[in-house]
């Protein structure tokens, strides 16, 4: 066992799931008052971390098993249960047992993303994800509540729609919609420029406002692109390849942030 607590890529697995923690006591107000900020925050850098952990397994060669397990399990704590924390304590607490039930439901949906993630994981890795990924429903969920605490304000004045989001980020966890991974784009000089746009306007938003405002556009604008992209296939009778569903697994034990359901391109940034 002391292998394991010396083995590089579980540091930063753990560094993970060390922000969560710090984002649970941040957002209950343990030893003083609530920080929402810092705690979506520590969220974020948890992301960093679960990111980062898989590239230093691969580039090390210190990937394993136990590094795949552990990063999975890791993964419940840091983008479902610690968003569904944040969630409850920042403006769901006010609606009672149901505002407790919409965030249970969350971190729930969170832990069934990952199982079935888990259960049909083959190694590979894919253009498409089946489902909003846990790191970037937990990622959306963080930055929502830091670009509400950066505005200046502190009471939420419409618990019900954070509620409504909470419950539409959770159903897409669980949902079969794909969502795209970079490795589906083609680069084109149409990709290109539309990339240019979006970074474009992503910056004048993180000026006009705040960084944290920014990231927030870019979660809502991925999480209806999936919804989106499904629906115009299905209008225009476009069916997905044969194939494209297929979910990036633990990489036969390669990496230590791998287990998780990641980003469709590399299965590091989605936690899964």
């Amino acid at each position: 066992m002391l292998r394991q607590f010396l083995n590089p890529p579980n540091w930063f697995t753990s560094a993970s799931l060390f922000c969560a923690m710090y984002s649970v006591v941040l957002a209950t107000g343990i030893g003083g008052e609530p920080d929402f900020y810092r705690a979506g925050l520590m969220i974020m850098f948890a992301g960093v971390f679960d990111t980062v952990d898989g590239g230093v397994a691969r580039l090390t060669r210190t990937g394993s098993a136990f590094g795949v397990q552990l990063d999975s399990l890791v993964d419940v704590v840091s983008f479902c249960l610690a968003p569904g924390v944040l969630l409850h304590a920042w403006a769901t607490h006010s609606l009672g047992a149901a505002g407790l039930a919409a965030a249970f439901f969350f971190a729930l949906c969170g832990v069934f993303r990952l199982a079935r993630f888990n259960t049909k994981a083959d190694g590979s890795k894919e253009s498409f994800s089946e489902g909003l990924t846990t790191t970037m429903g937990g990622g959306t969920v963080a930055v929502a509540v830091m670009a509400h605490a950066a505005s200046g304000r502190t009471d939420v004045e419409q618990p019900l729609f954070v509620l409504a989001f909470a419950l539409l980020v959770a159903f897409l966890m669980v949902s079969t919609i794909p969502y795209r991974g970079f490795k589906s784009f083609r680069l084109s000089r149409r990709t290109v420029l539309g990339i240019a746009v979006f970074i474009g306007a992503v910056l004048l938003t993180a000026l006009k406002w705040n960084l944290a405002t920014a990231f927030f556009a870019i979660g809502i604008t991925y999480i209806v692109s999936g919804p989106a992209e499904w629906l115009v296939r299905r209008v225009l009778g476009q069916p997905w390849e044969h194939g494209a569903l297929r979910v990036a697994g633990p990489k036969g034990g390669a990496s230590a942030g791998g287990a998780g359901d990641a980003a469709p391109d590399d299965d590091d940034t989605d936690g899964d």
